[in-house]
C-alpha cells in the first residue's frame, strides 16, 4: 500500500473515533447537557463534516477499488485477445500450408515420375547480377545438377551445383537462364529467358515467337517438355505484355507469381534413380 493511502486511512479511522467520541459525550453525560444545548449545532454540524469527509473518503477508496477492477478486467481481456490474435495467425497458417498441400497435390499428378521434397532456403544470393540461392537438400537426398526447383505457383529454377548437404539453385530470372515453354492456351512454343532492365530488376522475357502465334494479355506460359530437363506442363508466369522490338521480332514480358526476394522454402522435384540431367 502506498503511503499516500495509508495516510488517507488514518485520517479516517481518526475522524471516526472523534465522531464516536462526540456522540457518547452528547448523549451520556448529563453534566454537560446544558454546554451541548449551547453548542448541540457546532457540535451537530462538526459531526455532520466529519461523517460527509467520511463518506468522501470512503467513496473515494470505492473508486480506487473500481478502477483497480476496470483495470484487472482490461488487463484480461488485453491478454485474451492476444491469444485470440495468435490463434488466429495460427490458423491462417495453417490455411496457408493446406491450400500450399492441395497446389502440389495437383502438381503431383502432373509429373508422377518425381518425388516432391520440401526444402529450406539457407542463404540467398539476389543481386543486381545474380539470382541464385542454396537449399539444405543435396546429393545425399537424391539431388543431383539439374534438379527441378519450383514452389505451388510456378517454376523456381534449377540446380546447378549440387553438394552432399547442401545444393545452389539458378532462378529462371537470371540472366543466364532459358528454356523453351508453351502457350498453355493453343500449345505455342517460344523461349523465355531471365533478363534485367534498366533499373536492374529481374523479370522474364518470351521470344522466339512465331509470327503467326496468337499471343495476348493474360495467356498462361508453361515449360514445354525440353530434353528431360524441365517436365512439361509447370506454370513459368502470365503475360502482362507483348510488343515488337527494334528488329521487328515480337517478344513478350511475363510475370511469374513468385517472389524471388523473399522464398523461405521450395519443393524440388527428384528424378528417379538411374536418370540424370546436368546444368551448367
Amino acid at each position: 500500500m502506498s503511503r499516500k493511502n495509508k495516510i488517507a486511512i488514518f485520517i479516517l479511522v481518526v475522524l471516526t473515533v472523534l465522531s464516536l467520541a462526540l456522540v457518547v459525550i452528547s448523549t451520556n453525560s448529563d453534566r454537560l447537557n446544558g454546554i451541548f444545548r449551547v453548542l448541540g449545532t457546532p457540535v451537530r454540524s462538526a459531526q455532520k463534516g466529519i461523517t460527509k469527509l467520511g463518506d468522501s473518503i470512503a467513496q473515494r477508496f470505492s473508486v480506487m477499488r473500481e478502477n483497480a477492477a476496470i483495470k484487472e478486467e482490461i488487463d484480461r481481456l488485453t491478454e485474451e485477445n492476444e491469444t485470440l490474435r495468435q490463434r488466429n495467425r495460427e490458423l491462417e497458417t495453417l490455411e496457408d500450408e493446406n491450400a500450399e498441400l492441395t497446389r502440389l497435390l495437383e502438381i503431383k499428378e502432373k509429373v508422377t515420375e518425381y518425388k516432391l521434397i520440401r526444402a529450406s532456403v539457407i542463404t540467398r544470393d539476389i543481386t543486381d547480377w545474380f539470382n541464385e540461392f542454396t537449399i539444405d537438400l543435396g546429393t545425399r537426398d537424391g539431388v543431383k545438377n539439374g534438379t527441378v526447383v519450383m514452389t505451388s505457383y510456378g517454376l523456381v529454377g534449377l540446380v546447378y551445383n549440387a553438394g552432399y548437404n547442401s545444393s545452389k539453385v539458378r532462378c529462371i530470372i537470371d540472366e543466364r537462364s532459358a528454356l523453351m515453354c508453351r502457350i498453355e492456351r493453343n500449345d505455342e512454343l517460344l523461349r523465355v529467358r531471365g533478363t534485367t532492365n534498366e533499373n536492374f530488376t529481374a523479370g522474364l522475357i518470351a521470344d522466339r515467337i512465331s509470327r503467326n502465334a496468337a499471343i495476348y494479355v493474360g495467356d498462361v506460359i508453361i515449360t514445354a517438355d525440353s530434353g528431360d530437363v524441365y517436365p512439361a506442363g509447370l506454370k513459368v508466369g502470365v503475360v502482362t505484355a507483348v510488343d515488337v522490338d527494334e528488329d521487328g521480332n515480337r517478344y513478350a514480358v511475363i510475370r511469374s507469381d513468385i517472389n524471388f526476394t523473399s522464398l523461405t522454402s521450395v519443393t524440388v522435384l527428384v528424378r528417379p534413380a538411374g536418370e540424370e540431367a546436368d546444368a551448367g
